[in-house]
This record gives C-alpha cells, structure tokens and sequence, in this order.
C-alpha cells in the first residue's frame, strides 16, 4: 500500500507539473474569466450607441439590435444642428480650462510645501484638506447653490469648473504630495546653494522634475470637466451656457427615444474628444504617470 500510495503520489506531481509547465492553472483562468467579464461591463456600453447610429428610425423602431443594413452618416450631421454640439463644444472647452488652471497648480503648490516643509502646522493643515477628498459633491449640493448664488456665479461658466477645481484640489495634492516627498532631498539644497529662492527651486528644479505627475493632472482633470453632468445641472439654466452633456441630455428629454438613431450619433460626438484624449495620453497614464505619482 506504501508503494501505491509512493506511486501516486509521484503521479500526481508529474501531473501538476505538466499543468504548470502547458500552461494550466485553475486559479489564472478563473481570474482571466473575471477580468474578461468586468471588461466587458465597461467596454459593451460604448459600443452600444454603435448599433443604432447607423440606421434610420424606421429600422431602429423594428430592429433596434440588429446591425444596420445601410451606413447612414447623415444622423451626426443632424445631431450636430438639432443638439447645437458647437455652442456645447465651446462652452465645454472653457470649463474644462477653467478647472485645470485653478485645479494643477494649486494642487502642486499646496503638494510641494506640505512634501517640503513638514512640521505641526503643515501636517494639521495637510489632513484638514485630506477630508475634503471624502465629502461627496451630492452633500453639499445646496449650500453650495446657494453660495454661488450670493457670490453671483449662477448661470455663469466660472460657477461650474470652481467647484469642479474645488474637489479635484484635495485629491491632486495628495498625489503631487507623495510625488515631491518621492524626489531626493539634496536637489533643492543644491538649488539653495546656487541662490534660488523658494519659488525658484519650486519653478525650476521640482515642478519639471514633477512632470508625469502635471500630464496626469491635466488628463484626467480633463476628463473629469468634460463628463461633468451633475454641476452643470445644478449651476446652469442658460440654455446658452449648457456644455455638451447638457445638449445631449435636453435633447432626450425633448424628442424622446424616437430619435434615437440621432441622440446616439450625439452621443458618440460628446464621447469622442475624451476617448481620443485617452488614446493619445494612455501611455502616461497606464505605462508610468500614474505608478511615478504615487509612489512614495
């Protein structure tokens, strides 16, 4: 019995060794299952405008999931006048531009003297703004409506991308934070012997040296403006002043799902500009902006 169990015992390892070495693991296909489903929840749902962009409303009212029998491009050109995407467009660019400047350099300077100048102070001042990352904008929705109201920024731009820079601060601080305490000591102090200044040594040696941390910011603060809904919303009933999000949502709401060939064709001109952003800055983001920012 000791010899059969000796022989399969020996079995057994060939075997999970013959596994390991074809490539066979139970565990990494049970994941590889997982990361496929997950993407696939994330991917289906921009390929989804896709099946009805193409058609008519004819055909979507009686094949709204089959793919289109003609490629119709006419539905942007239609978009573009029913939505006005320009005037959006132009309104969107502003709050995004808005929400960077008052957004990167903030968080950068706020990052660098708390990395830079630790003490009492700094560090209490440093964890009063950390709470501001965990106070969700649909809290202070009201009171916040009421501020700009009372500082006259209703139905303006400015009353949008200030908030937005509001809570991206609190976020982008940490980050730029853990990226300046991350960069070696001795180049300010070199810096200093050379007769720079604080801003100096900030300006010329750290800011530079912060660089993937900046692009990171600007992506995603980018991004993050231009998909905004719910500020805009709540901020904005000048029908001249509504971003791209609030042309495509009004005209749902307007025409209903009839339309709906045209409201998606709408909705790929809104998505494009960040999806394209994403292609090109992808690199900075997945291959070492974001690994180079946190660390530390």
């Amino acid at each position: 019995m000791r010899s059969i169990d000796l022989i399969t015992a020996e079995q057994t390892k060939r075997w999970t060794g013959w596994r390991r070495r074809r490539g066979f693991d139970p565990s990494a296909l049970l994941i590889l299952v997982i990361l496929i489903v997950l993407a696939l929840i994330i991917i289906l749902p921009l390929f989804l405008p896709w099946f009805f962009v193409f058609k008519t409303r004819l055909e979507f009212a009686r094949y709204p999931w089959a793919l289109p029998k003609q490629i119709m491009w006419t539905n942007f050109k239609e978009a573009w006048t029913a939505v006005k995407i320009d005037q959006g467009f132009i309104n969107t660019v502003q709050v995004c531009i808005g929400a960077i400047v008052c957004t990167v350099p903030s968080a950068a300077m706020a990052g660098y003297i708390f990395a830079r100048y630790r003490n009492r102070w700094t560090e209490v001042m440093f964890y009063v703004i950390l709470t501001g990352y965990f106070v969700p904008v649909q809290m202070v929705l009201i009171p916040l409506h009421k501020l700009n109201g009372q500082l006259g920024l209703l139905d303006t731009l400015p009353g949008v991308f200030l908030p937005i820079a509001a809570f991206g601060i609190p976020f982008w601080t940490i980050i730029y934070r853990s990226f300046f305490r991350s960069l070696p000591s001795e180049l300010a102090e070199a810096a200093r012997i050379d007769g720079a200044g604080h801003l100096g040594v900030f300006l010329r040696v750290m800011l530079p040296l912060a660089t993937p941390a900046t692009v990171l910011a600007t992506l995603l603060v980018f991004i993050g403006a231009w998909s905004d809904y719910l500020l805009t919303l709540i901020m904005i009933n000048n029908q001249k002043l509504f971003t791209m999000q609030m042309r495509v949502a009004q005209f749902i709401n307007a025409y209903g799902t009839d339309n709906m060939p045209r409201y998606a064709a709408a909705a790929v001109i809104a998505a494009a500009p960040t999806l394209l952003l994403y292609i090109i800055g992808n690199r900075w983001i997945l291959r070492g902006t974001l690994a180079g920012a946190l660390k530390g």
